[in-house]
C-alpha cells in the first residue's frame, strides 16, 4: 500500500505547516490556568467546561501543562503524533472492511485531507476533543467489525472500551454507540434481511452487549447532569428558534457539504482561532450538485448504498446539529460556520463513502447491475480524487493564511521574561489579560493570576494569587510587561481648597462609598503624606486591611479588596501621627494610565 503511505505522509506535511503557524489561543490559556489551580483529582477532571464533559481531555491538559506550561512544541508534538496514529488506524479500518485494494485510497484521502478537520487540528482546545474522538470512532468500528464477524466476544468489549474513551474526550462520544449499531445492522448482519429486521435480530442476539451500552450512556448522562453546577450558565440552553434554524442551515447547508468535496476554498470572517468557513454561493451549489450525483450513482449501482448515506445524514443531524443547537443555539448562527462542530463526521463520511462504493471483504453480489468498464471507473475515480485533493489543498492553504499566533506568542514570551527577572518579593496584582487574547466573556477566568501565574516561579505564583498591600505594586499591561499599578473605579480626593481628607480622631469615614467585593481583581489605594511610619486599618464591611503608611517617594499604597460594604473607614492607629490622606481609590487593578477603550 505504497499509495496509502504517500497519502498519510503528505497529509502530515500539511499538518506540520498548520501547527507551525498556529499557537495557543482563547480556551487553551484557560486550560493551562485550570491545571495550575487544581490537583489532578476526580473533581477536577469531571468539571464541565463550556458545556463539554471531557475528563480525558482535562487530564491530558493537566499533565502537559504541568510538564511545561505554554510549550507549543510539546503540545504540537502530541497533537501531530495523535494525527499520525489516526491515519494509520484509519487505513487499517478500511483494509479490514474492504480488503487491500486501490479503491480504499479514496475514502482514506477524504479522511486525511478534509479541510473540515484542519481548524480543530490547529486549535489545541478543539484538537483535545476532535482527534481523540476520531481515534475512538476508528478503533471502536475496527473492534465492532471483528466482533460482528465472529472473531470473539472480547472485540465487543474492546469496542465498548473505545466508545468510553471517546466519551472521555468529547460529549459526542455517546453517539459512537449509535454509529456502531447502525453500521452493524446495515452492513455486517444479515445482508438479505431488511434493515429494521436486522436491528431487531441484532438486539436479540447481543442483548447483553447493547444493554450494557444503554446502561453506559445512562450513567454518562447522569454524571454529566450531576456535574452541570461546576459550570453555571454554560452548556445546554433553550435555543432561540431563529438562531437555531439559521445555525443548522449554515452548518448542514453550507459548511459540511462544501467541506465534504474539498471546500470551502474561502474562509471568512477571521477569528483569533483562524478563519470560519465562508464558501461562495457558487461553491455551495457545486458541492450540492457533486454530492447529489455521487449519492444517485452509488444508490443506482451499489446495494444498500442508501443505508450508508442515511447513516451519514442521521449522524450529522443527531450527533452534530442537535447538540450544537442545544449548547450554542441561543448565541449566534455563525457558529454553524465553525468546522469543528462537524469534524467528527468526516470519519463517518469516509466510512460511508467506502460502503457506498465498494463491496465488503467477502461480500457476494454487491451491485444491482453491471458496473461500467474498468477503464471508465479508473478514469472517473482518478479525476474525482484529483479534483478533491486540489480543492482541499487550496482550502487548507487559504485557511493557513488566516492563522497568526504572533500576538499571543509575543505576549506570553514577554510575560515569561518579565517573571523570570522579577524579584522574589515582588507584589503583582491580578488584571485581565487583553481581550484580543482571551475574550471578556470569560470573566475572572482571564485574570493574570490564573493564566500567567504558570509561567512564574512557585513562590511568585503564590504571591500573585494572594497579593499583599504594597508601595511598589505591579500589574501586567497590554504587552505583557510589568508596570506600575493604578486603581480604576471610584476616587475621592481631598475637598476643594483642602490639602487633606478631613478626619476625626484619626478616622476618615466615607459614607456611601460601596465596595462590590468578591472580585478577584478588586483593589484600593491611598495617597498620603506621613511624617513618620504609622499603621492604619482600612475597614470595608467585615474586612480589615492592615497598612503600613511610611514615607515613600510615591506616597501611595495599594491593597487588595475582597470585602463588601456600604461605607469605607480608614483608621490611623496613632491619631497623633502627622498623616495626611490626600486621596482614596476603590475599584479594580489596572496598569498606570490605563483607560477602557
Amino acid at each position: 500500500m505504497r499509495g496509502a503511505v504517500l497519502l498519510i505522509g503528505a497529509s502530515l506535511v500539511l499538518r506540520v505547516l498548520i501547527l507551525r503557524d498556529s499557537y495557543f489561543v482563547e480556551d487553551d490559556l484557560l486550560f493551562v490556568g485550570n491545571a495550575y489551580e487544581s490537583d489532578l483529582s476526580l473533581d477536577f477532571v469531571t468539571r464541565i467546561h463550556k458545556g463539554h464533559f471531557m475528563p480525558g481531555a482535562l487530564a491530558l491538559t493537566w499533565v502537559l501543562s504541568r510538564i511545561a506550561p505554554y510549550d507549543w512544541l510539546l503540545v504540537a508534538t502530541v497533537t501531530f503524533l495523535a494525527q499520525a496514529l489516526l491515519g494509520v488506524l484509519a487505513l487499517r479500518l478500511l483494509r479490514l472492511l474492504f480488503g487491500t485494494r486501490p479503491a480504499i485510497l479514496l475514502p482514506l484521502a477524504v479522511l486525511l485531507f478534509s479541510p473540515l478537520t484542519i481548524p480543530p487540528f490547529g486549535w489545541w482546545a478543539s484538537a483535545l476533543n476532535a482527534i481523540p474522538l476520531q481515534l475512538a470512532m476508528v478503533l471502536a468500528l475496527t473492534a465492532q467489525i471483528r466482533f460482528a464477524r465472529g472473531e470473539g466476544s472480547r472485540y465487543g468489549r474492546h469496542a465498548m472500551a473505545w466508545s468510553v474513551t471517546g466519551m472521555a474526550f468529547s460529549t459526542k462520544g455517546v453517539f459512537v454507540v449509535f454509529l456502531l449499531f447502525a453500521v452493524t445492522t446495515a452492513f455486517l448482519g444479515d445482508r438479505e434481511a431488511g434493515w429494521v429486521r436486522s436491528m431487531i435480530g441484532e438486539l436479540g442476539r447481543n442483548r447483553r452487549l447493547w444493554g450494557a451500552y444503554l446502561a453506559l450512556m445512562a450513567a454518562y448522562t447522569a454524571l454529566y447532569l450531576a456535574r452541570r453546577d461546576t459550570a453555571p450558565g454554560e452548556g445546554a440552553v433553550v435555543p432561540k428558534p431563529d438562531v437555531a434554524v439559521d445555525l443548522v442551515g449554515l452548518m448542514l447547508g453550507r459548511t459540511f457539504p462544501t467541506g465534504a468535496v474539498g471546500g470551502p476554498l474561502t474562509w471568512s470572517p477571521v477569528t483569533p482561532t483562524g478563519g470560519m468557513s465562508g464558501p461562495s454561493d457558487v461553491m455551495v451549489a457545486v458541492s450540492w450538485l457533486v454530492l447529489a450525483v455521487l449519492v444517485a450513482a452509488t444508490v443506482a449501482y451499489r446495494r444498500r448504498a442508501l443505508r450508508a448515506w442515511s447513516i451519514l445524514a442521521a449522524y450529522l443531524v443527531f450527533a452534530d446539529a442537535v447538540p450544537t443547537v442545544i449548547a450554542r443555539g441561543s448565541f449566534t448562527a455563525m457558529i454553524g460556520a465553525e468546522t469543528r462542530y462537524v469534524a467528527d463526521a468526516v470519519v463517518v463520511l469516509a466510512v460511508v463513502l467506502g460502503l457506498a462504493l465498494m463491496p465488503l471483504r467477502g461480500e457476494a453480489d454487491p451491485y444491482r447491475r453491471p458496473l461500467p468498464p474498468r477503464s471508465s471507473l479508473v478514469l472517473t475515480a482518478g479525476l474525482a480524487a484529483g479534483a478533491y485533493l486540489a480543492a482541499s489543498l487550496a482550502s487548507i492553504e487559504a485557511y493557513r493564511a488566516t492563522l497568526s499566533g504572533d500576538r499571543v506568542r509575543a505576549y506570553l514570551n514577554t510575560v515569561a521574561a518579565e517573571l523570570a527577572r522579577v524579584p522574589d518579593d515582588a507584589v503583582i496584582y491580578p488584571t485581565p489579560v487583553p481581550e484580543d487574547i482571551v475574550l471578556a466573556v470569560n470573566g475572572d477566568r482571564r485574570l493574570s493570576t490564573r493564566l500567567l501565574a504558570p509561567l512564574a516561579r512557585p513562590g511568585t505564583r503564590i504571591r500573585m494569587a494572594h497579593p499583599e498591600p504594597s508601595h511598589e505594586a505591579r500589574v501586567f499591561n497590554e504587552d505583557g510587561r510589568l508596570v506600575r499599578m493604578s486603581v480604576f473605579g471610584f476616587f475621592q480626593p481631598a475637598p476643594q481648597g483642602e490639602r487633606c481628607i478631613p478626619s476625626v480622631n484619626g478616622v476618615v469615614t466615607l459614607p456611601g462609598v460601596a465596595a462590590s467585593g468578591g472580585k478577584r481583581d478588586g483593589a484600593g489605594a491611598l495617597s498620603y503624606t506621613a511624617g513618620r511610619a504609622v499603621s492604619a486599618t482600612v475597614e470595608i464591611g467585615a474586612e480589615r486591611i492592615m497598612l503600613n503608611l511610611r514615607e515613600t517617594q510615591s506616597g501611595l499604597v495599594h491593597f487588595p479588596v475582597r470585602g463588601t460594604g456600604p461605607d469605607l473607614r480608614i483608621v490611623i492607629d496613632d491619631p497623633a501621627a502627622q498623616v495626611c490622606l490626600t486621596g482614596v481609590a476603590l475599584g479594580v487593578a489596572a496598569p498606570e494610565g490605563w483607560r477602557p477603550s
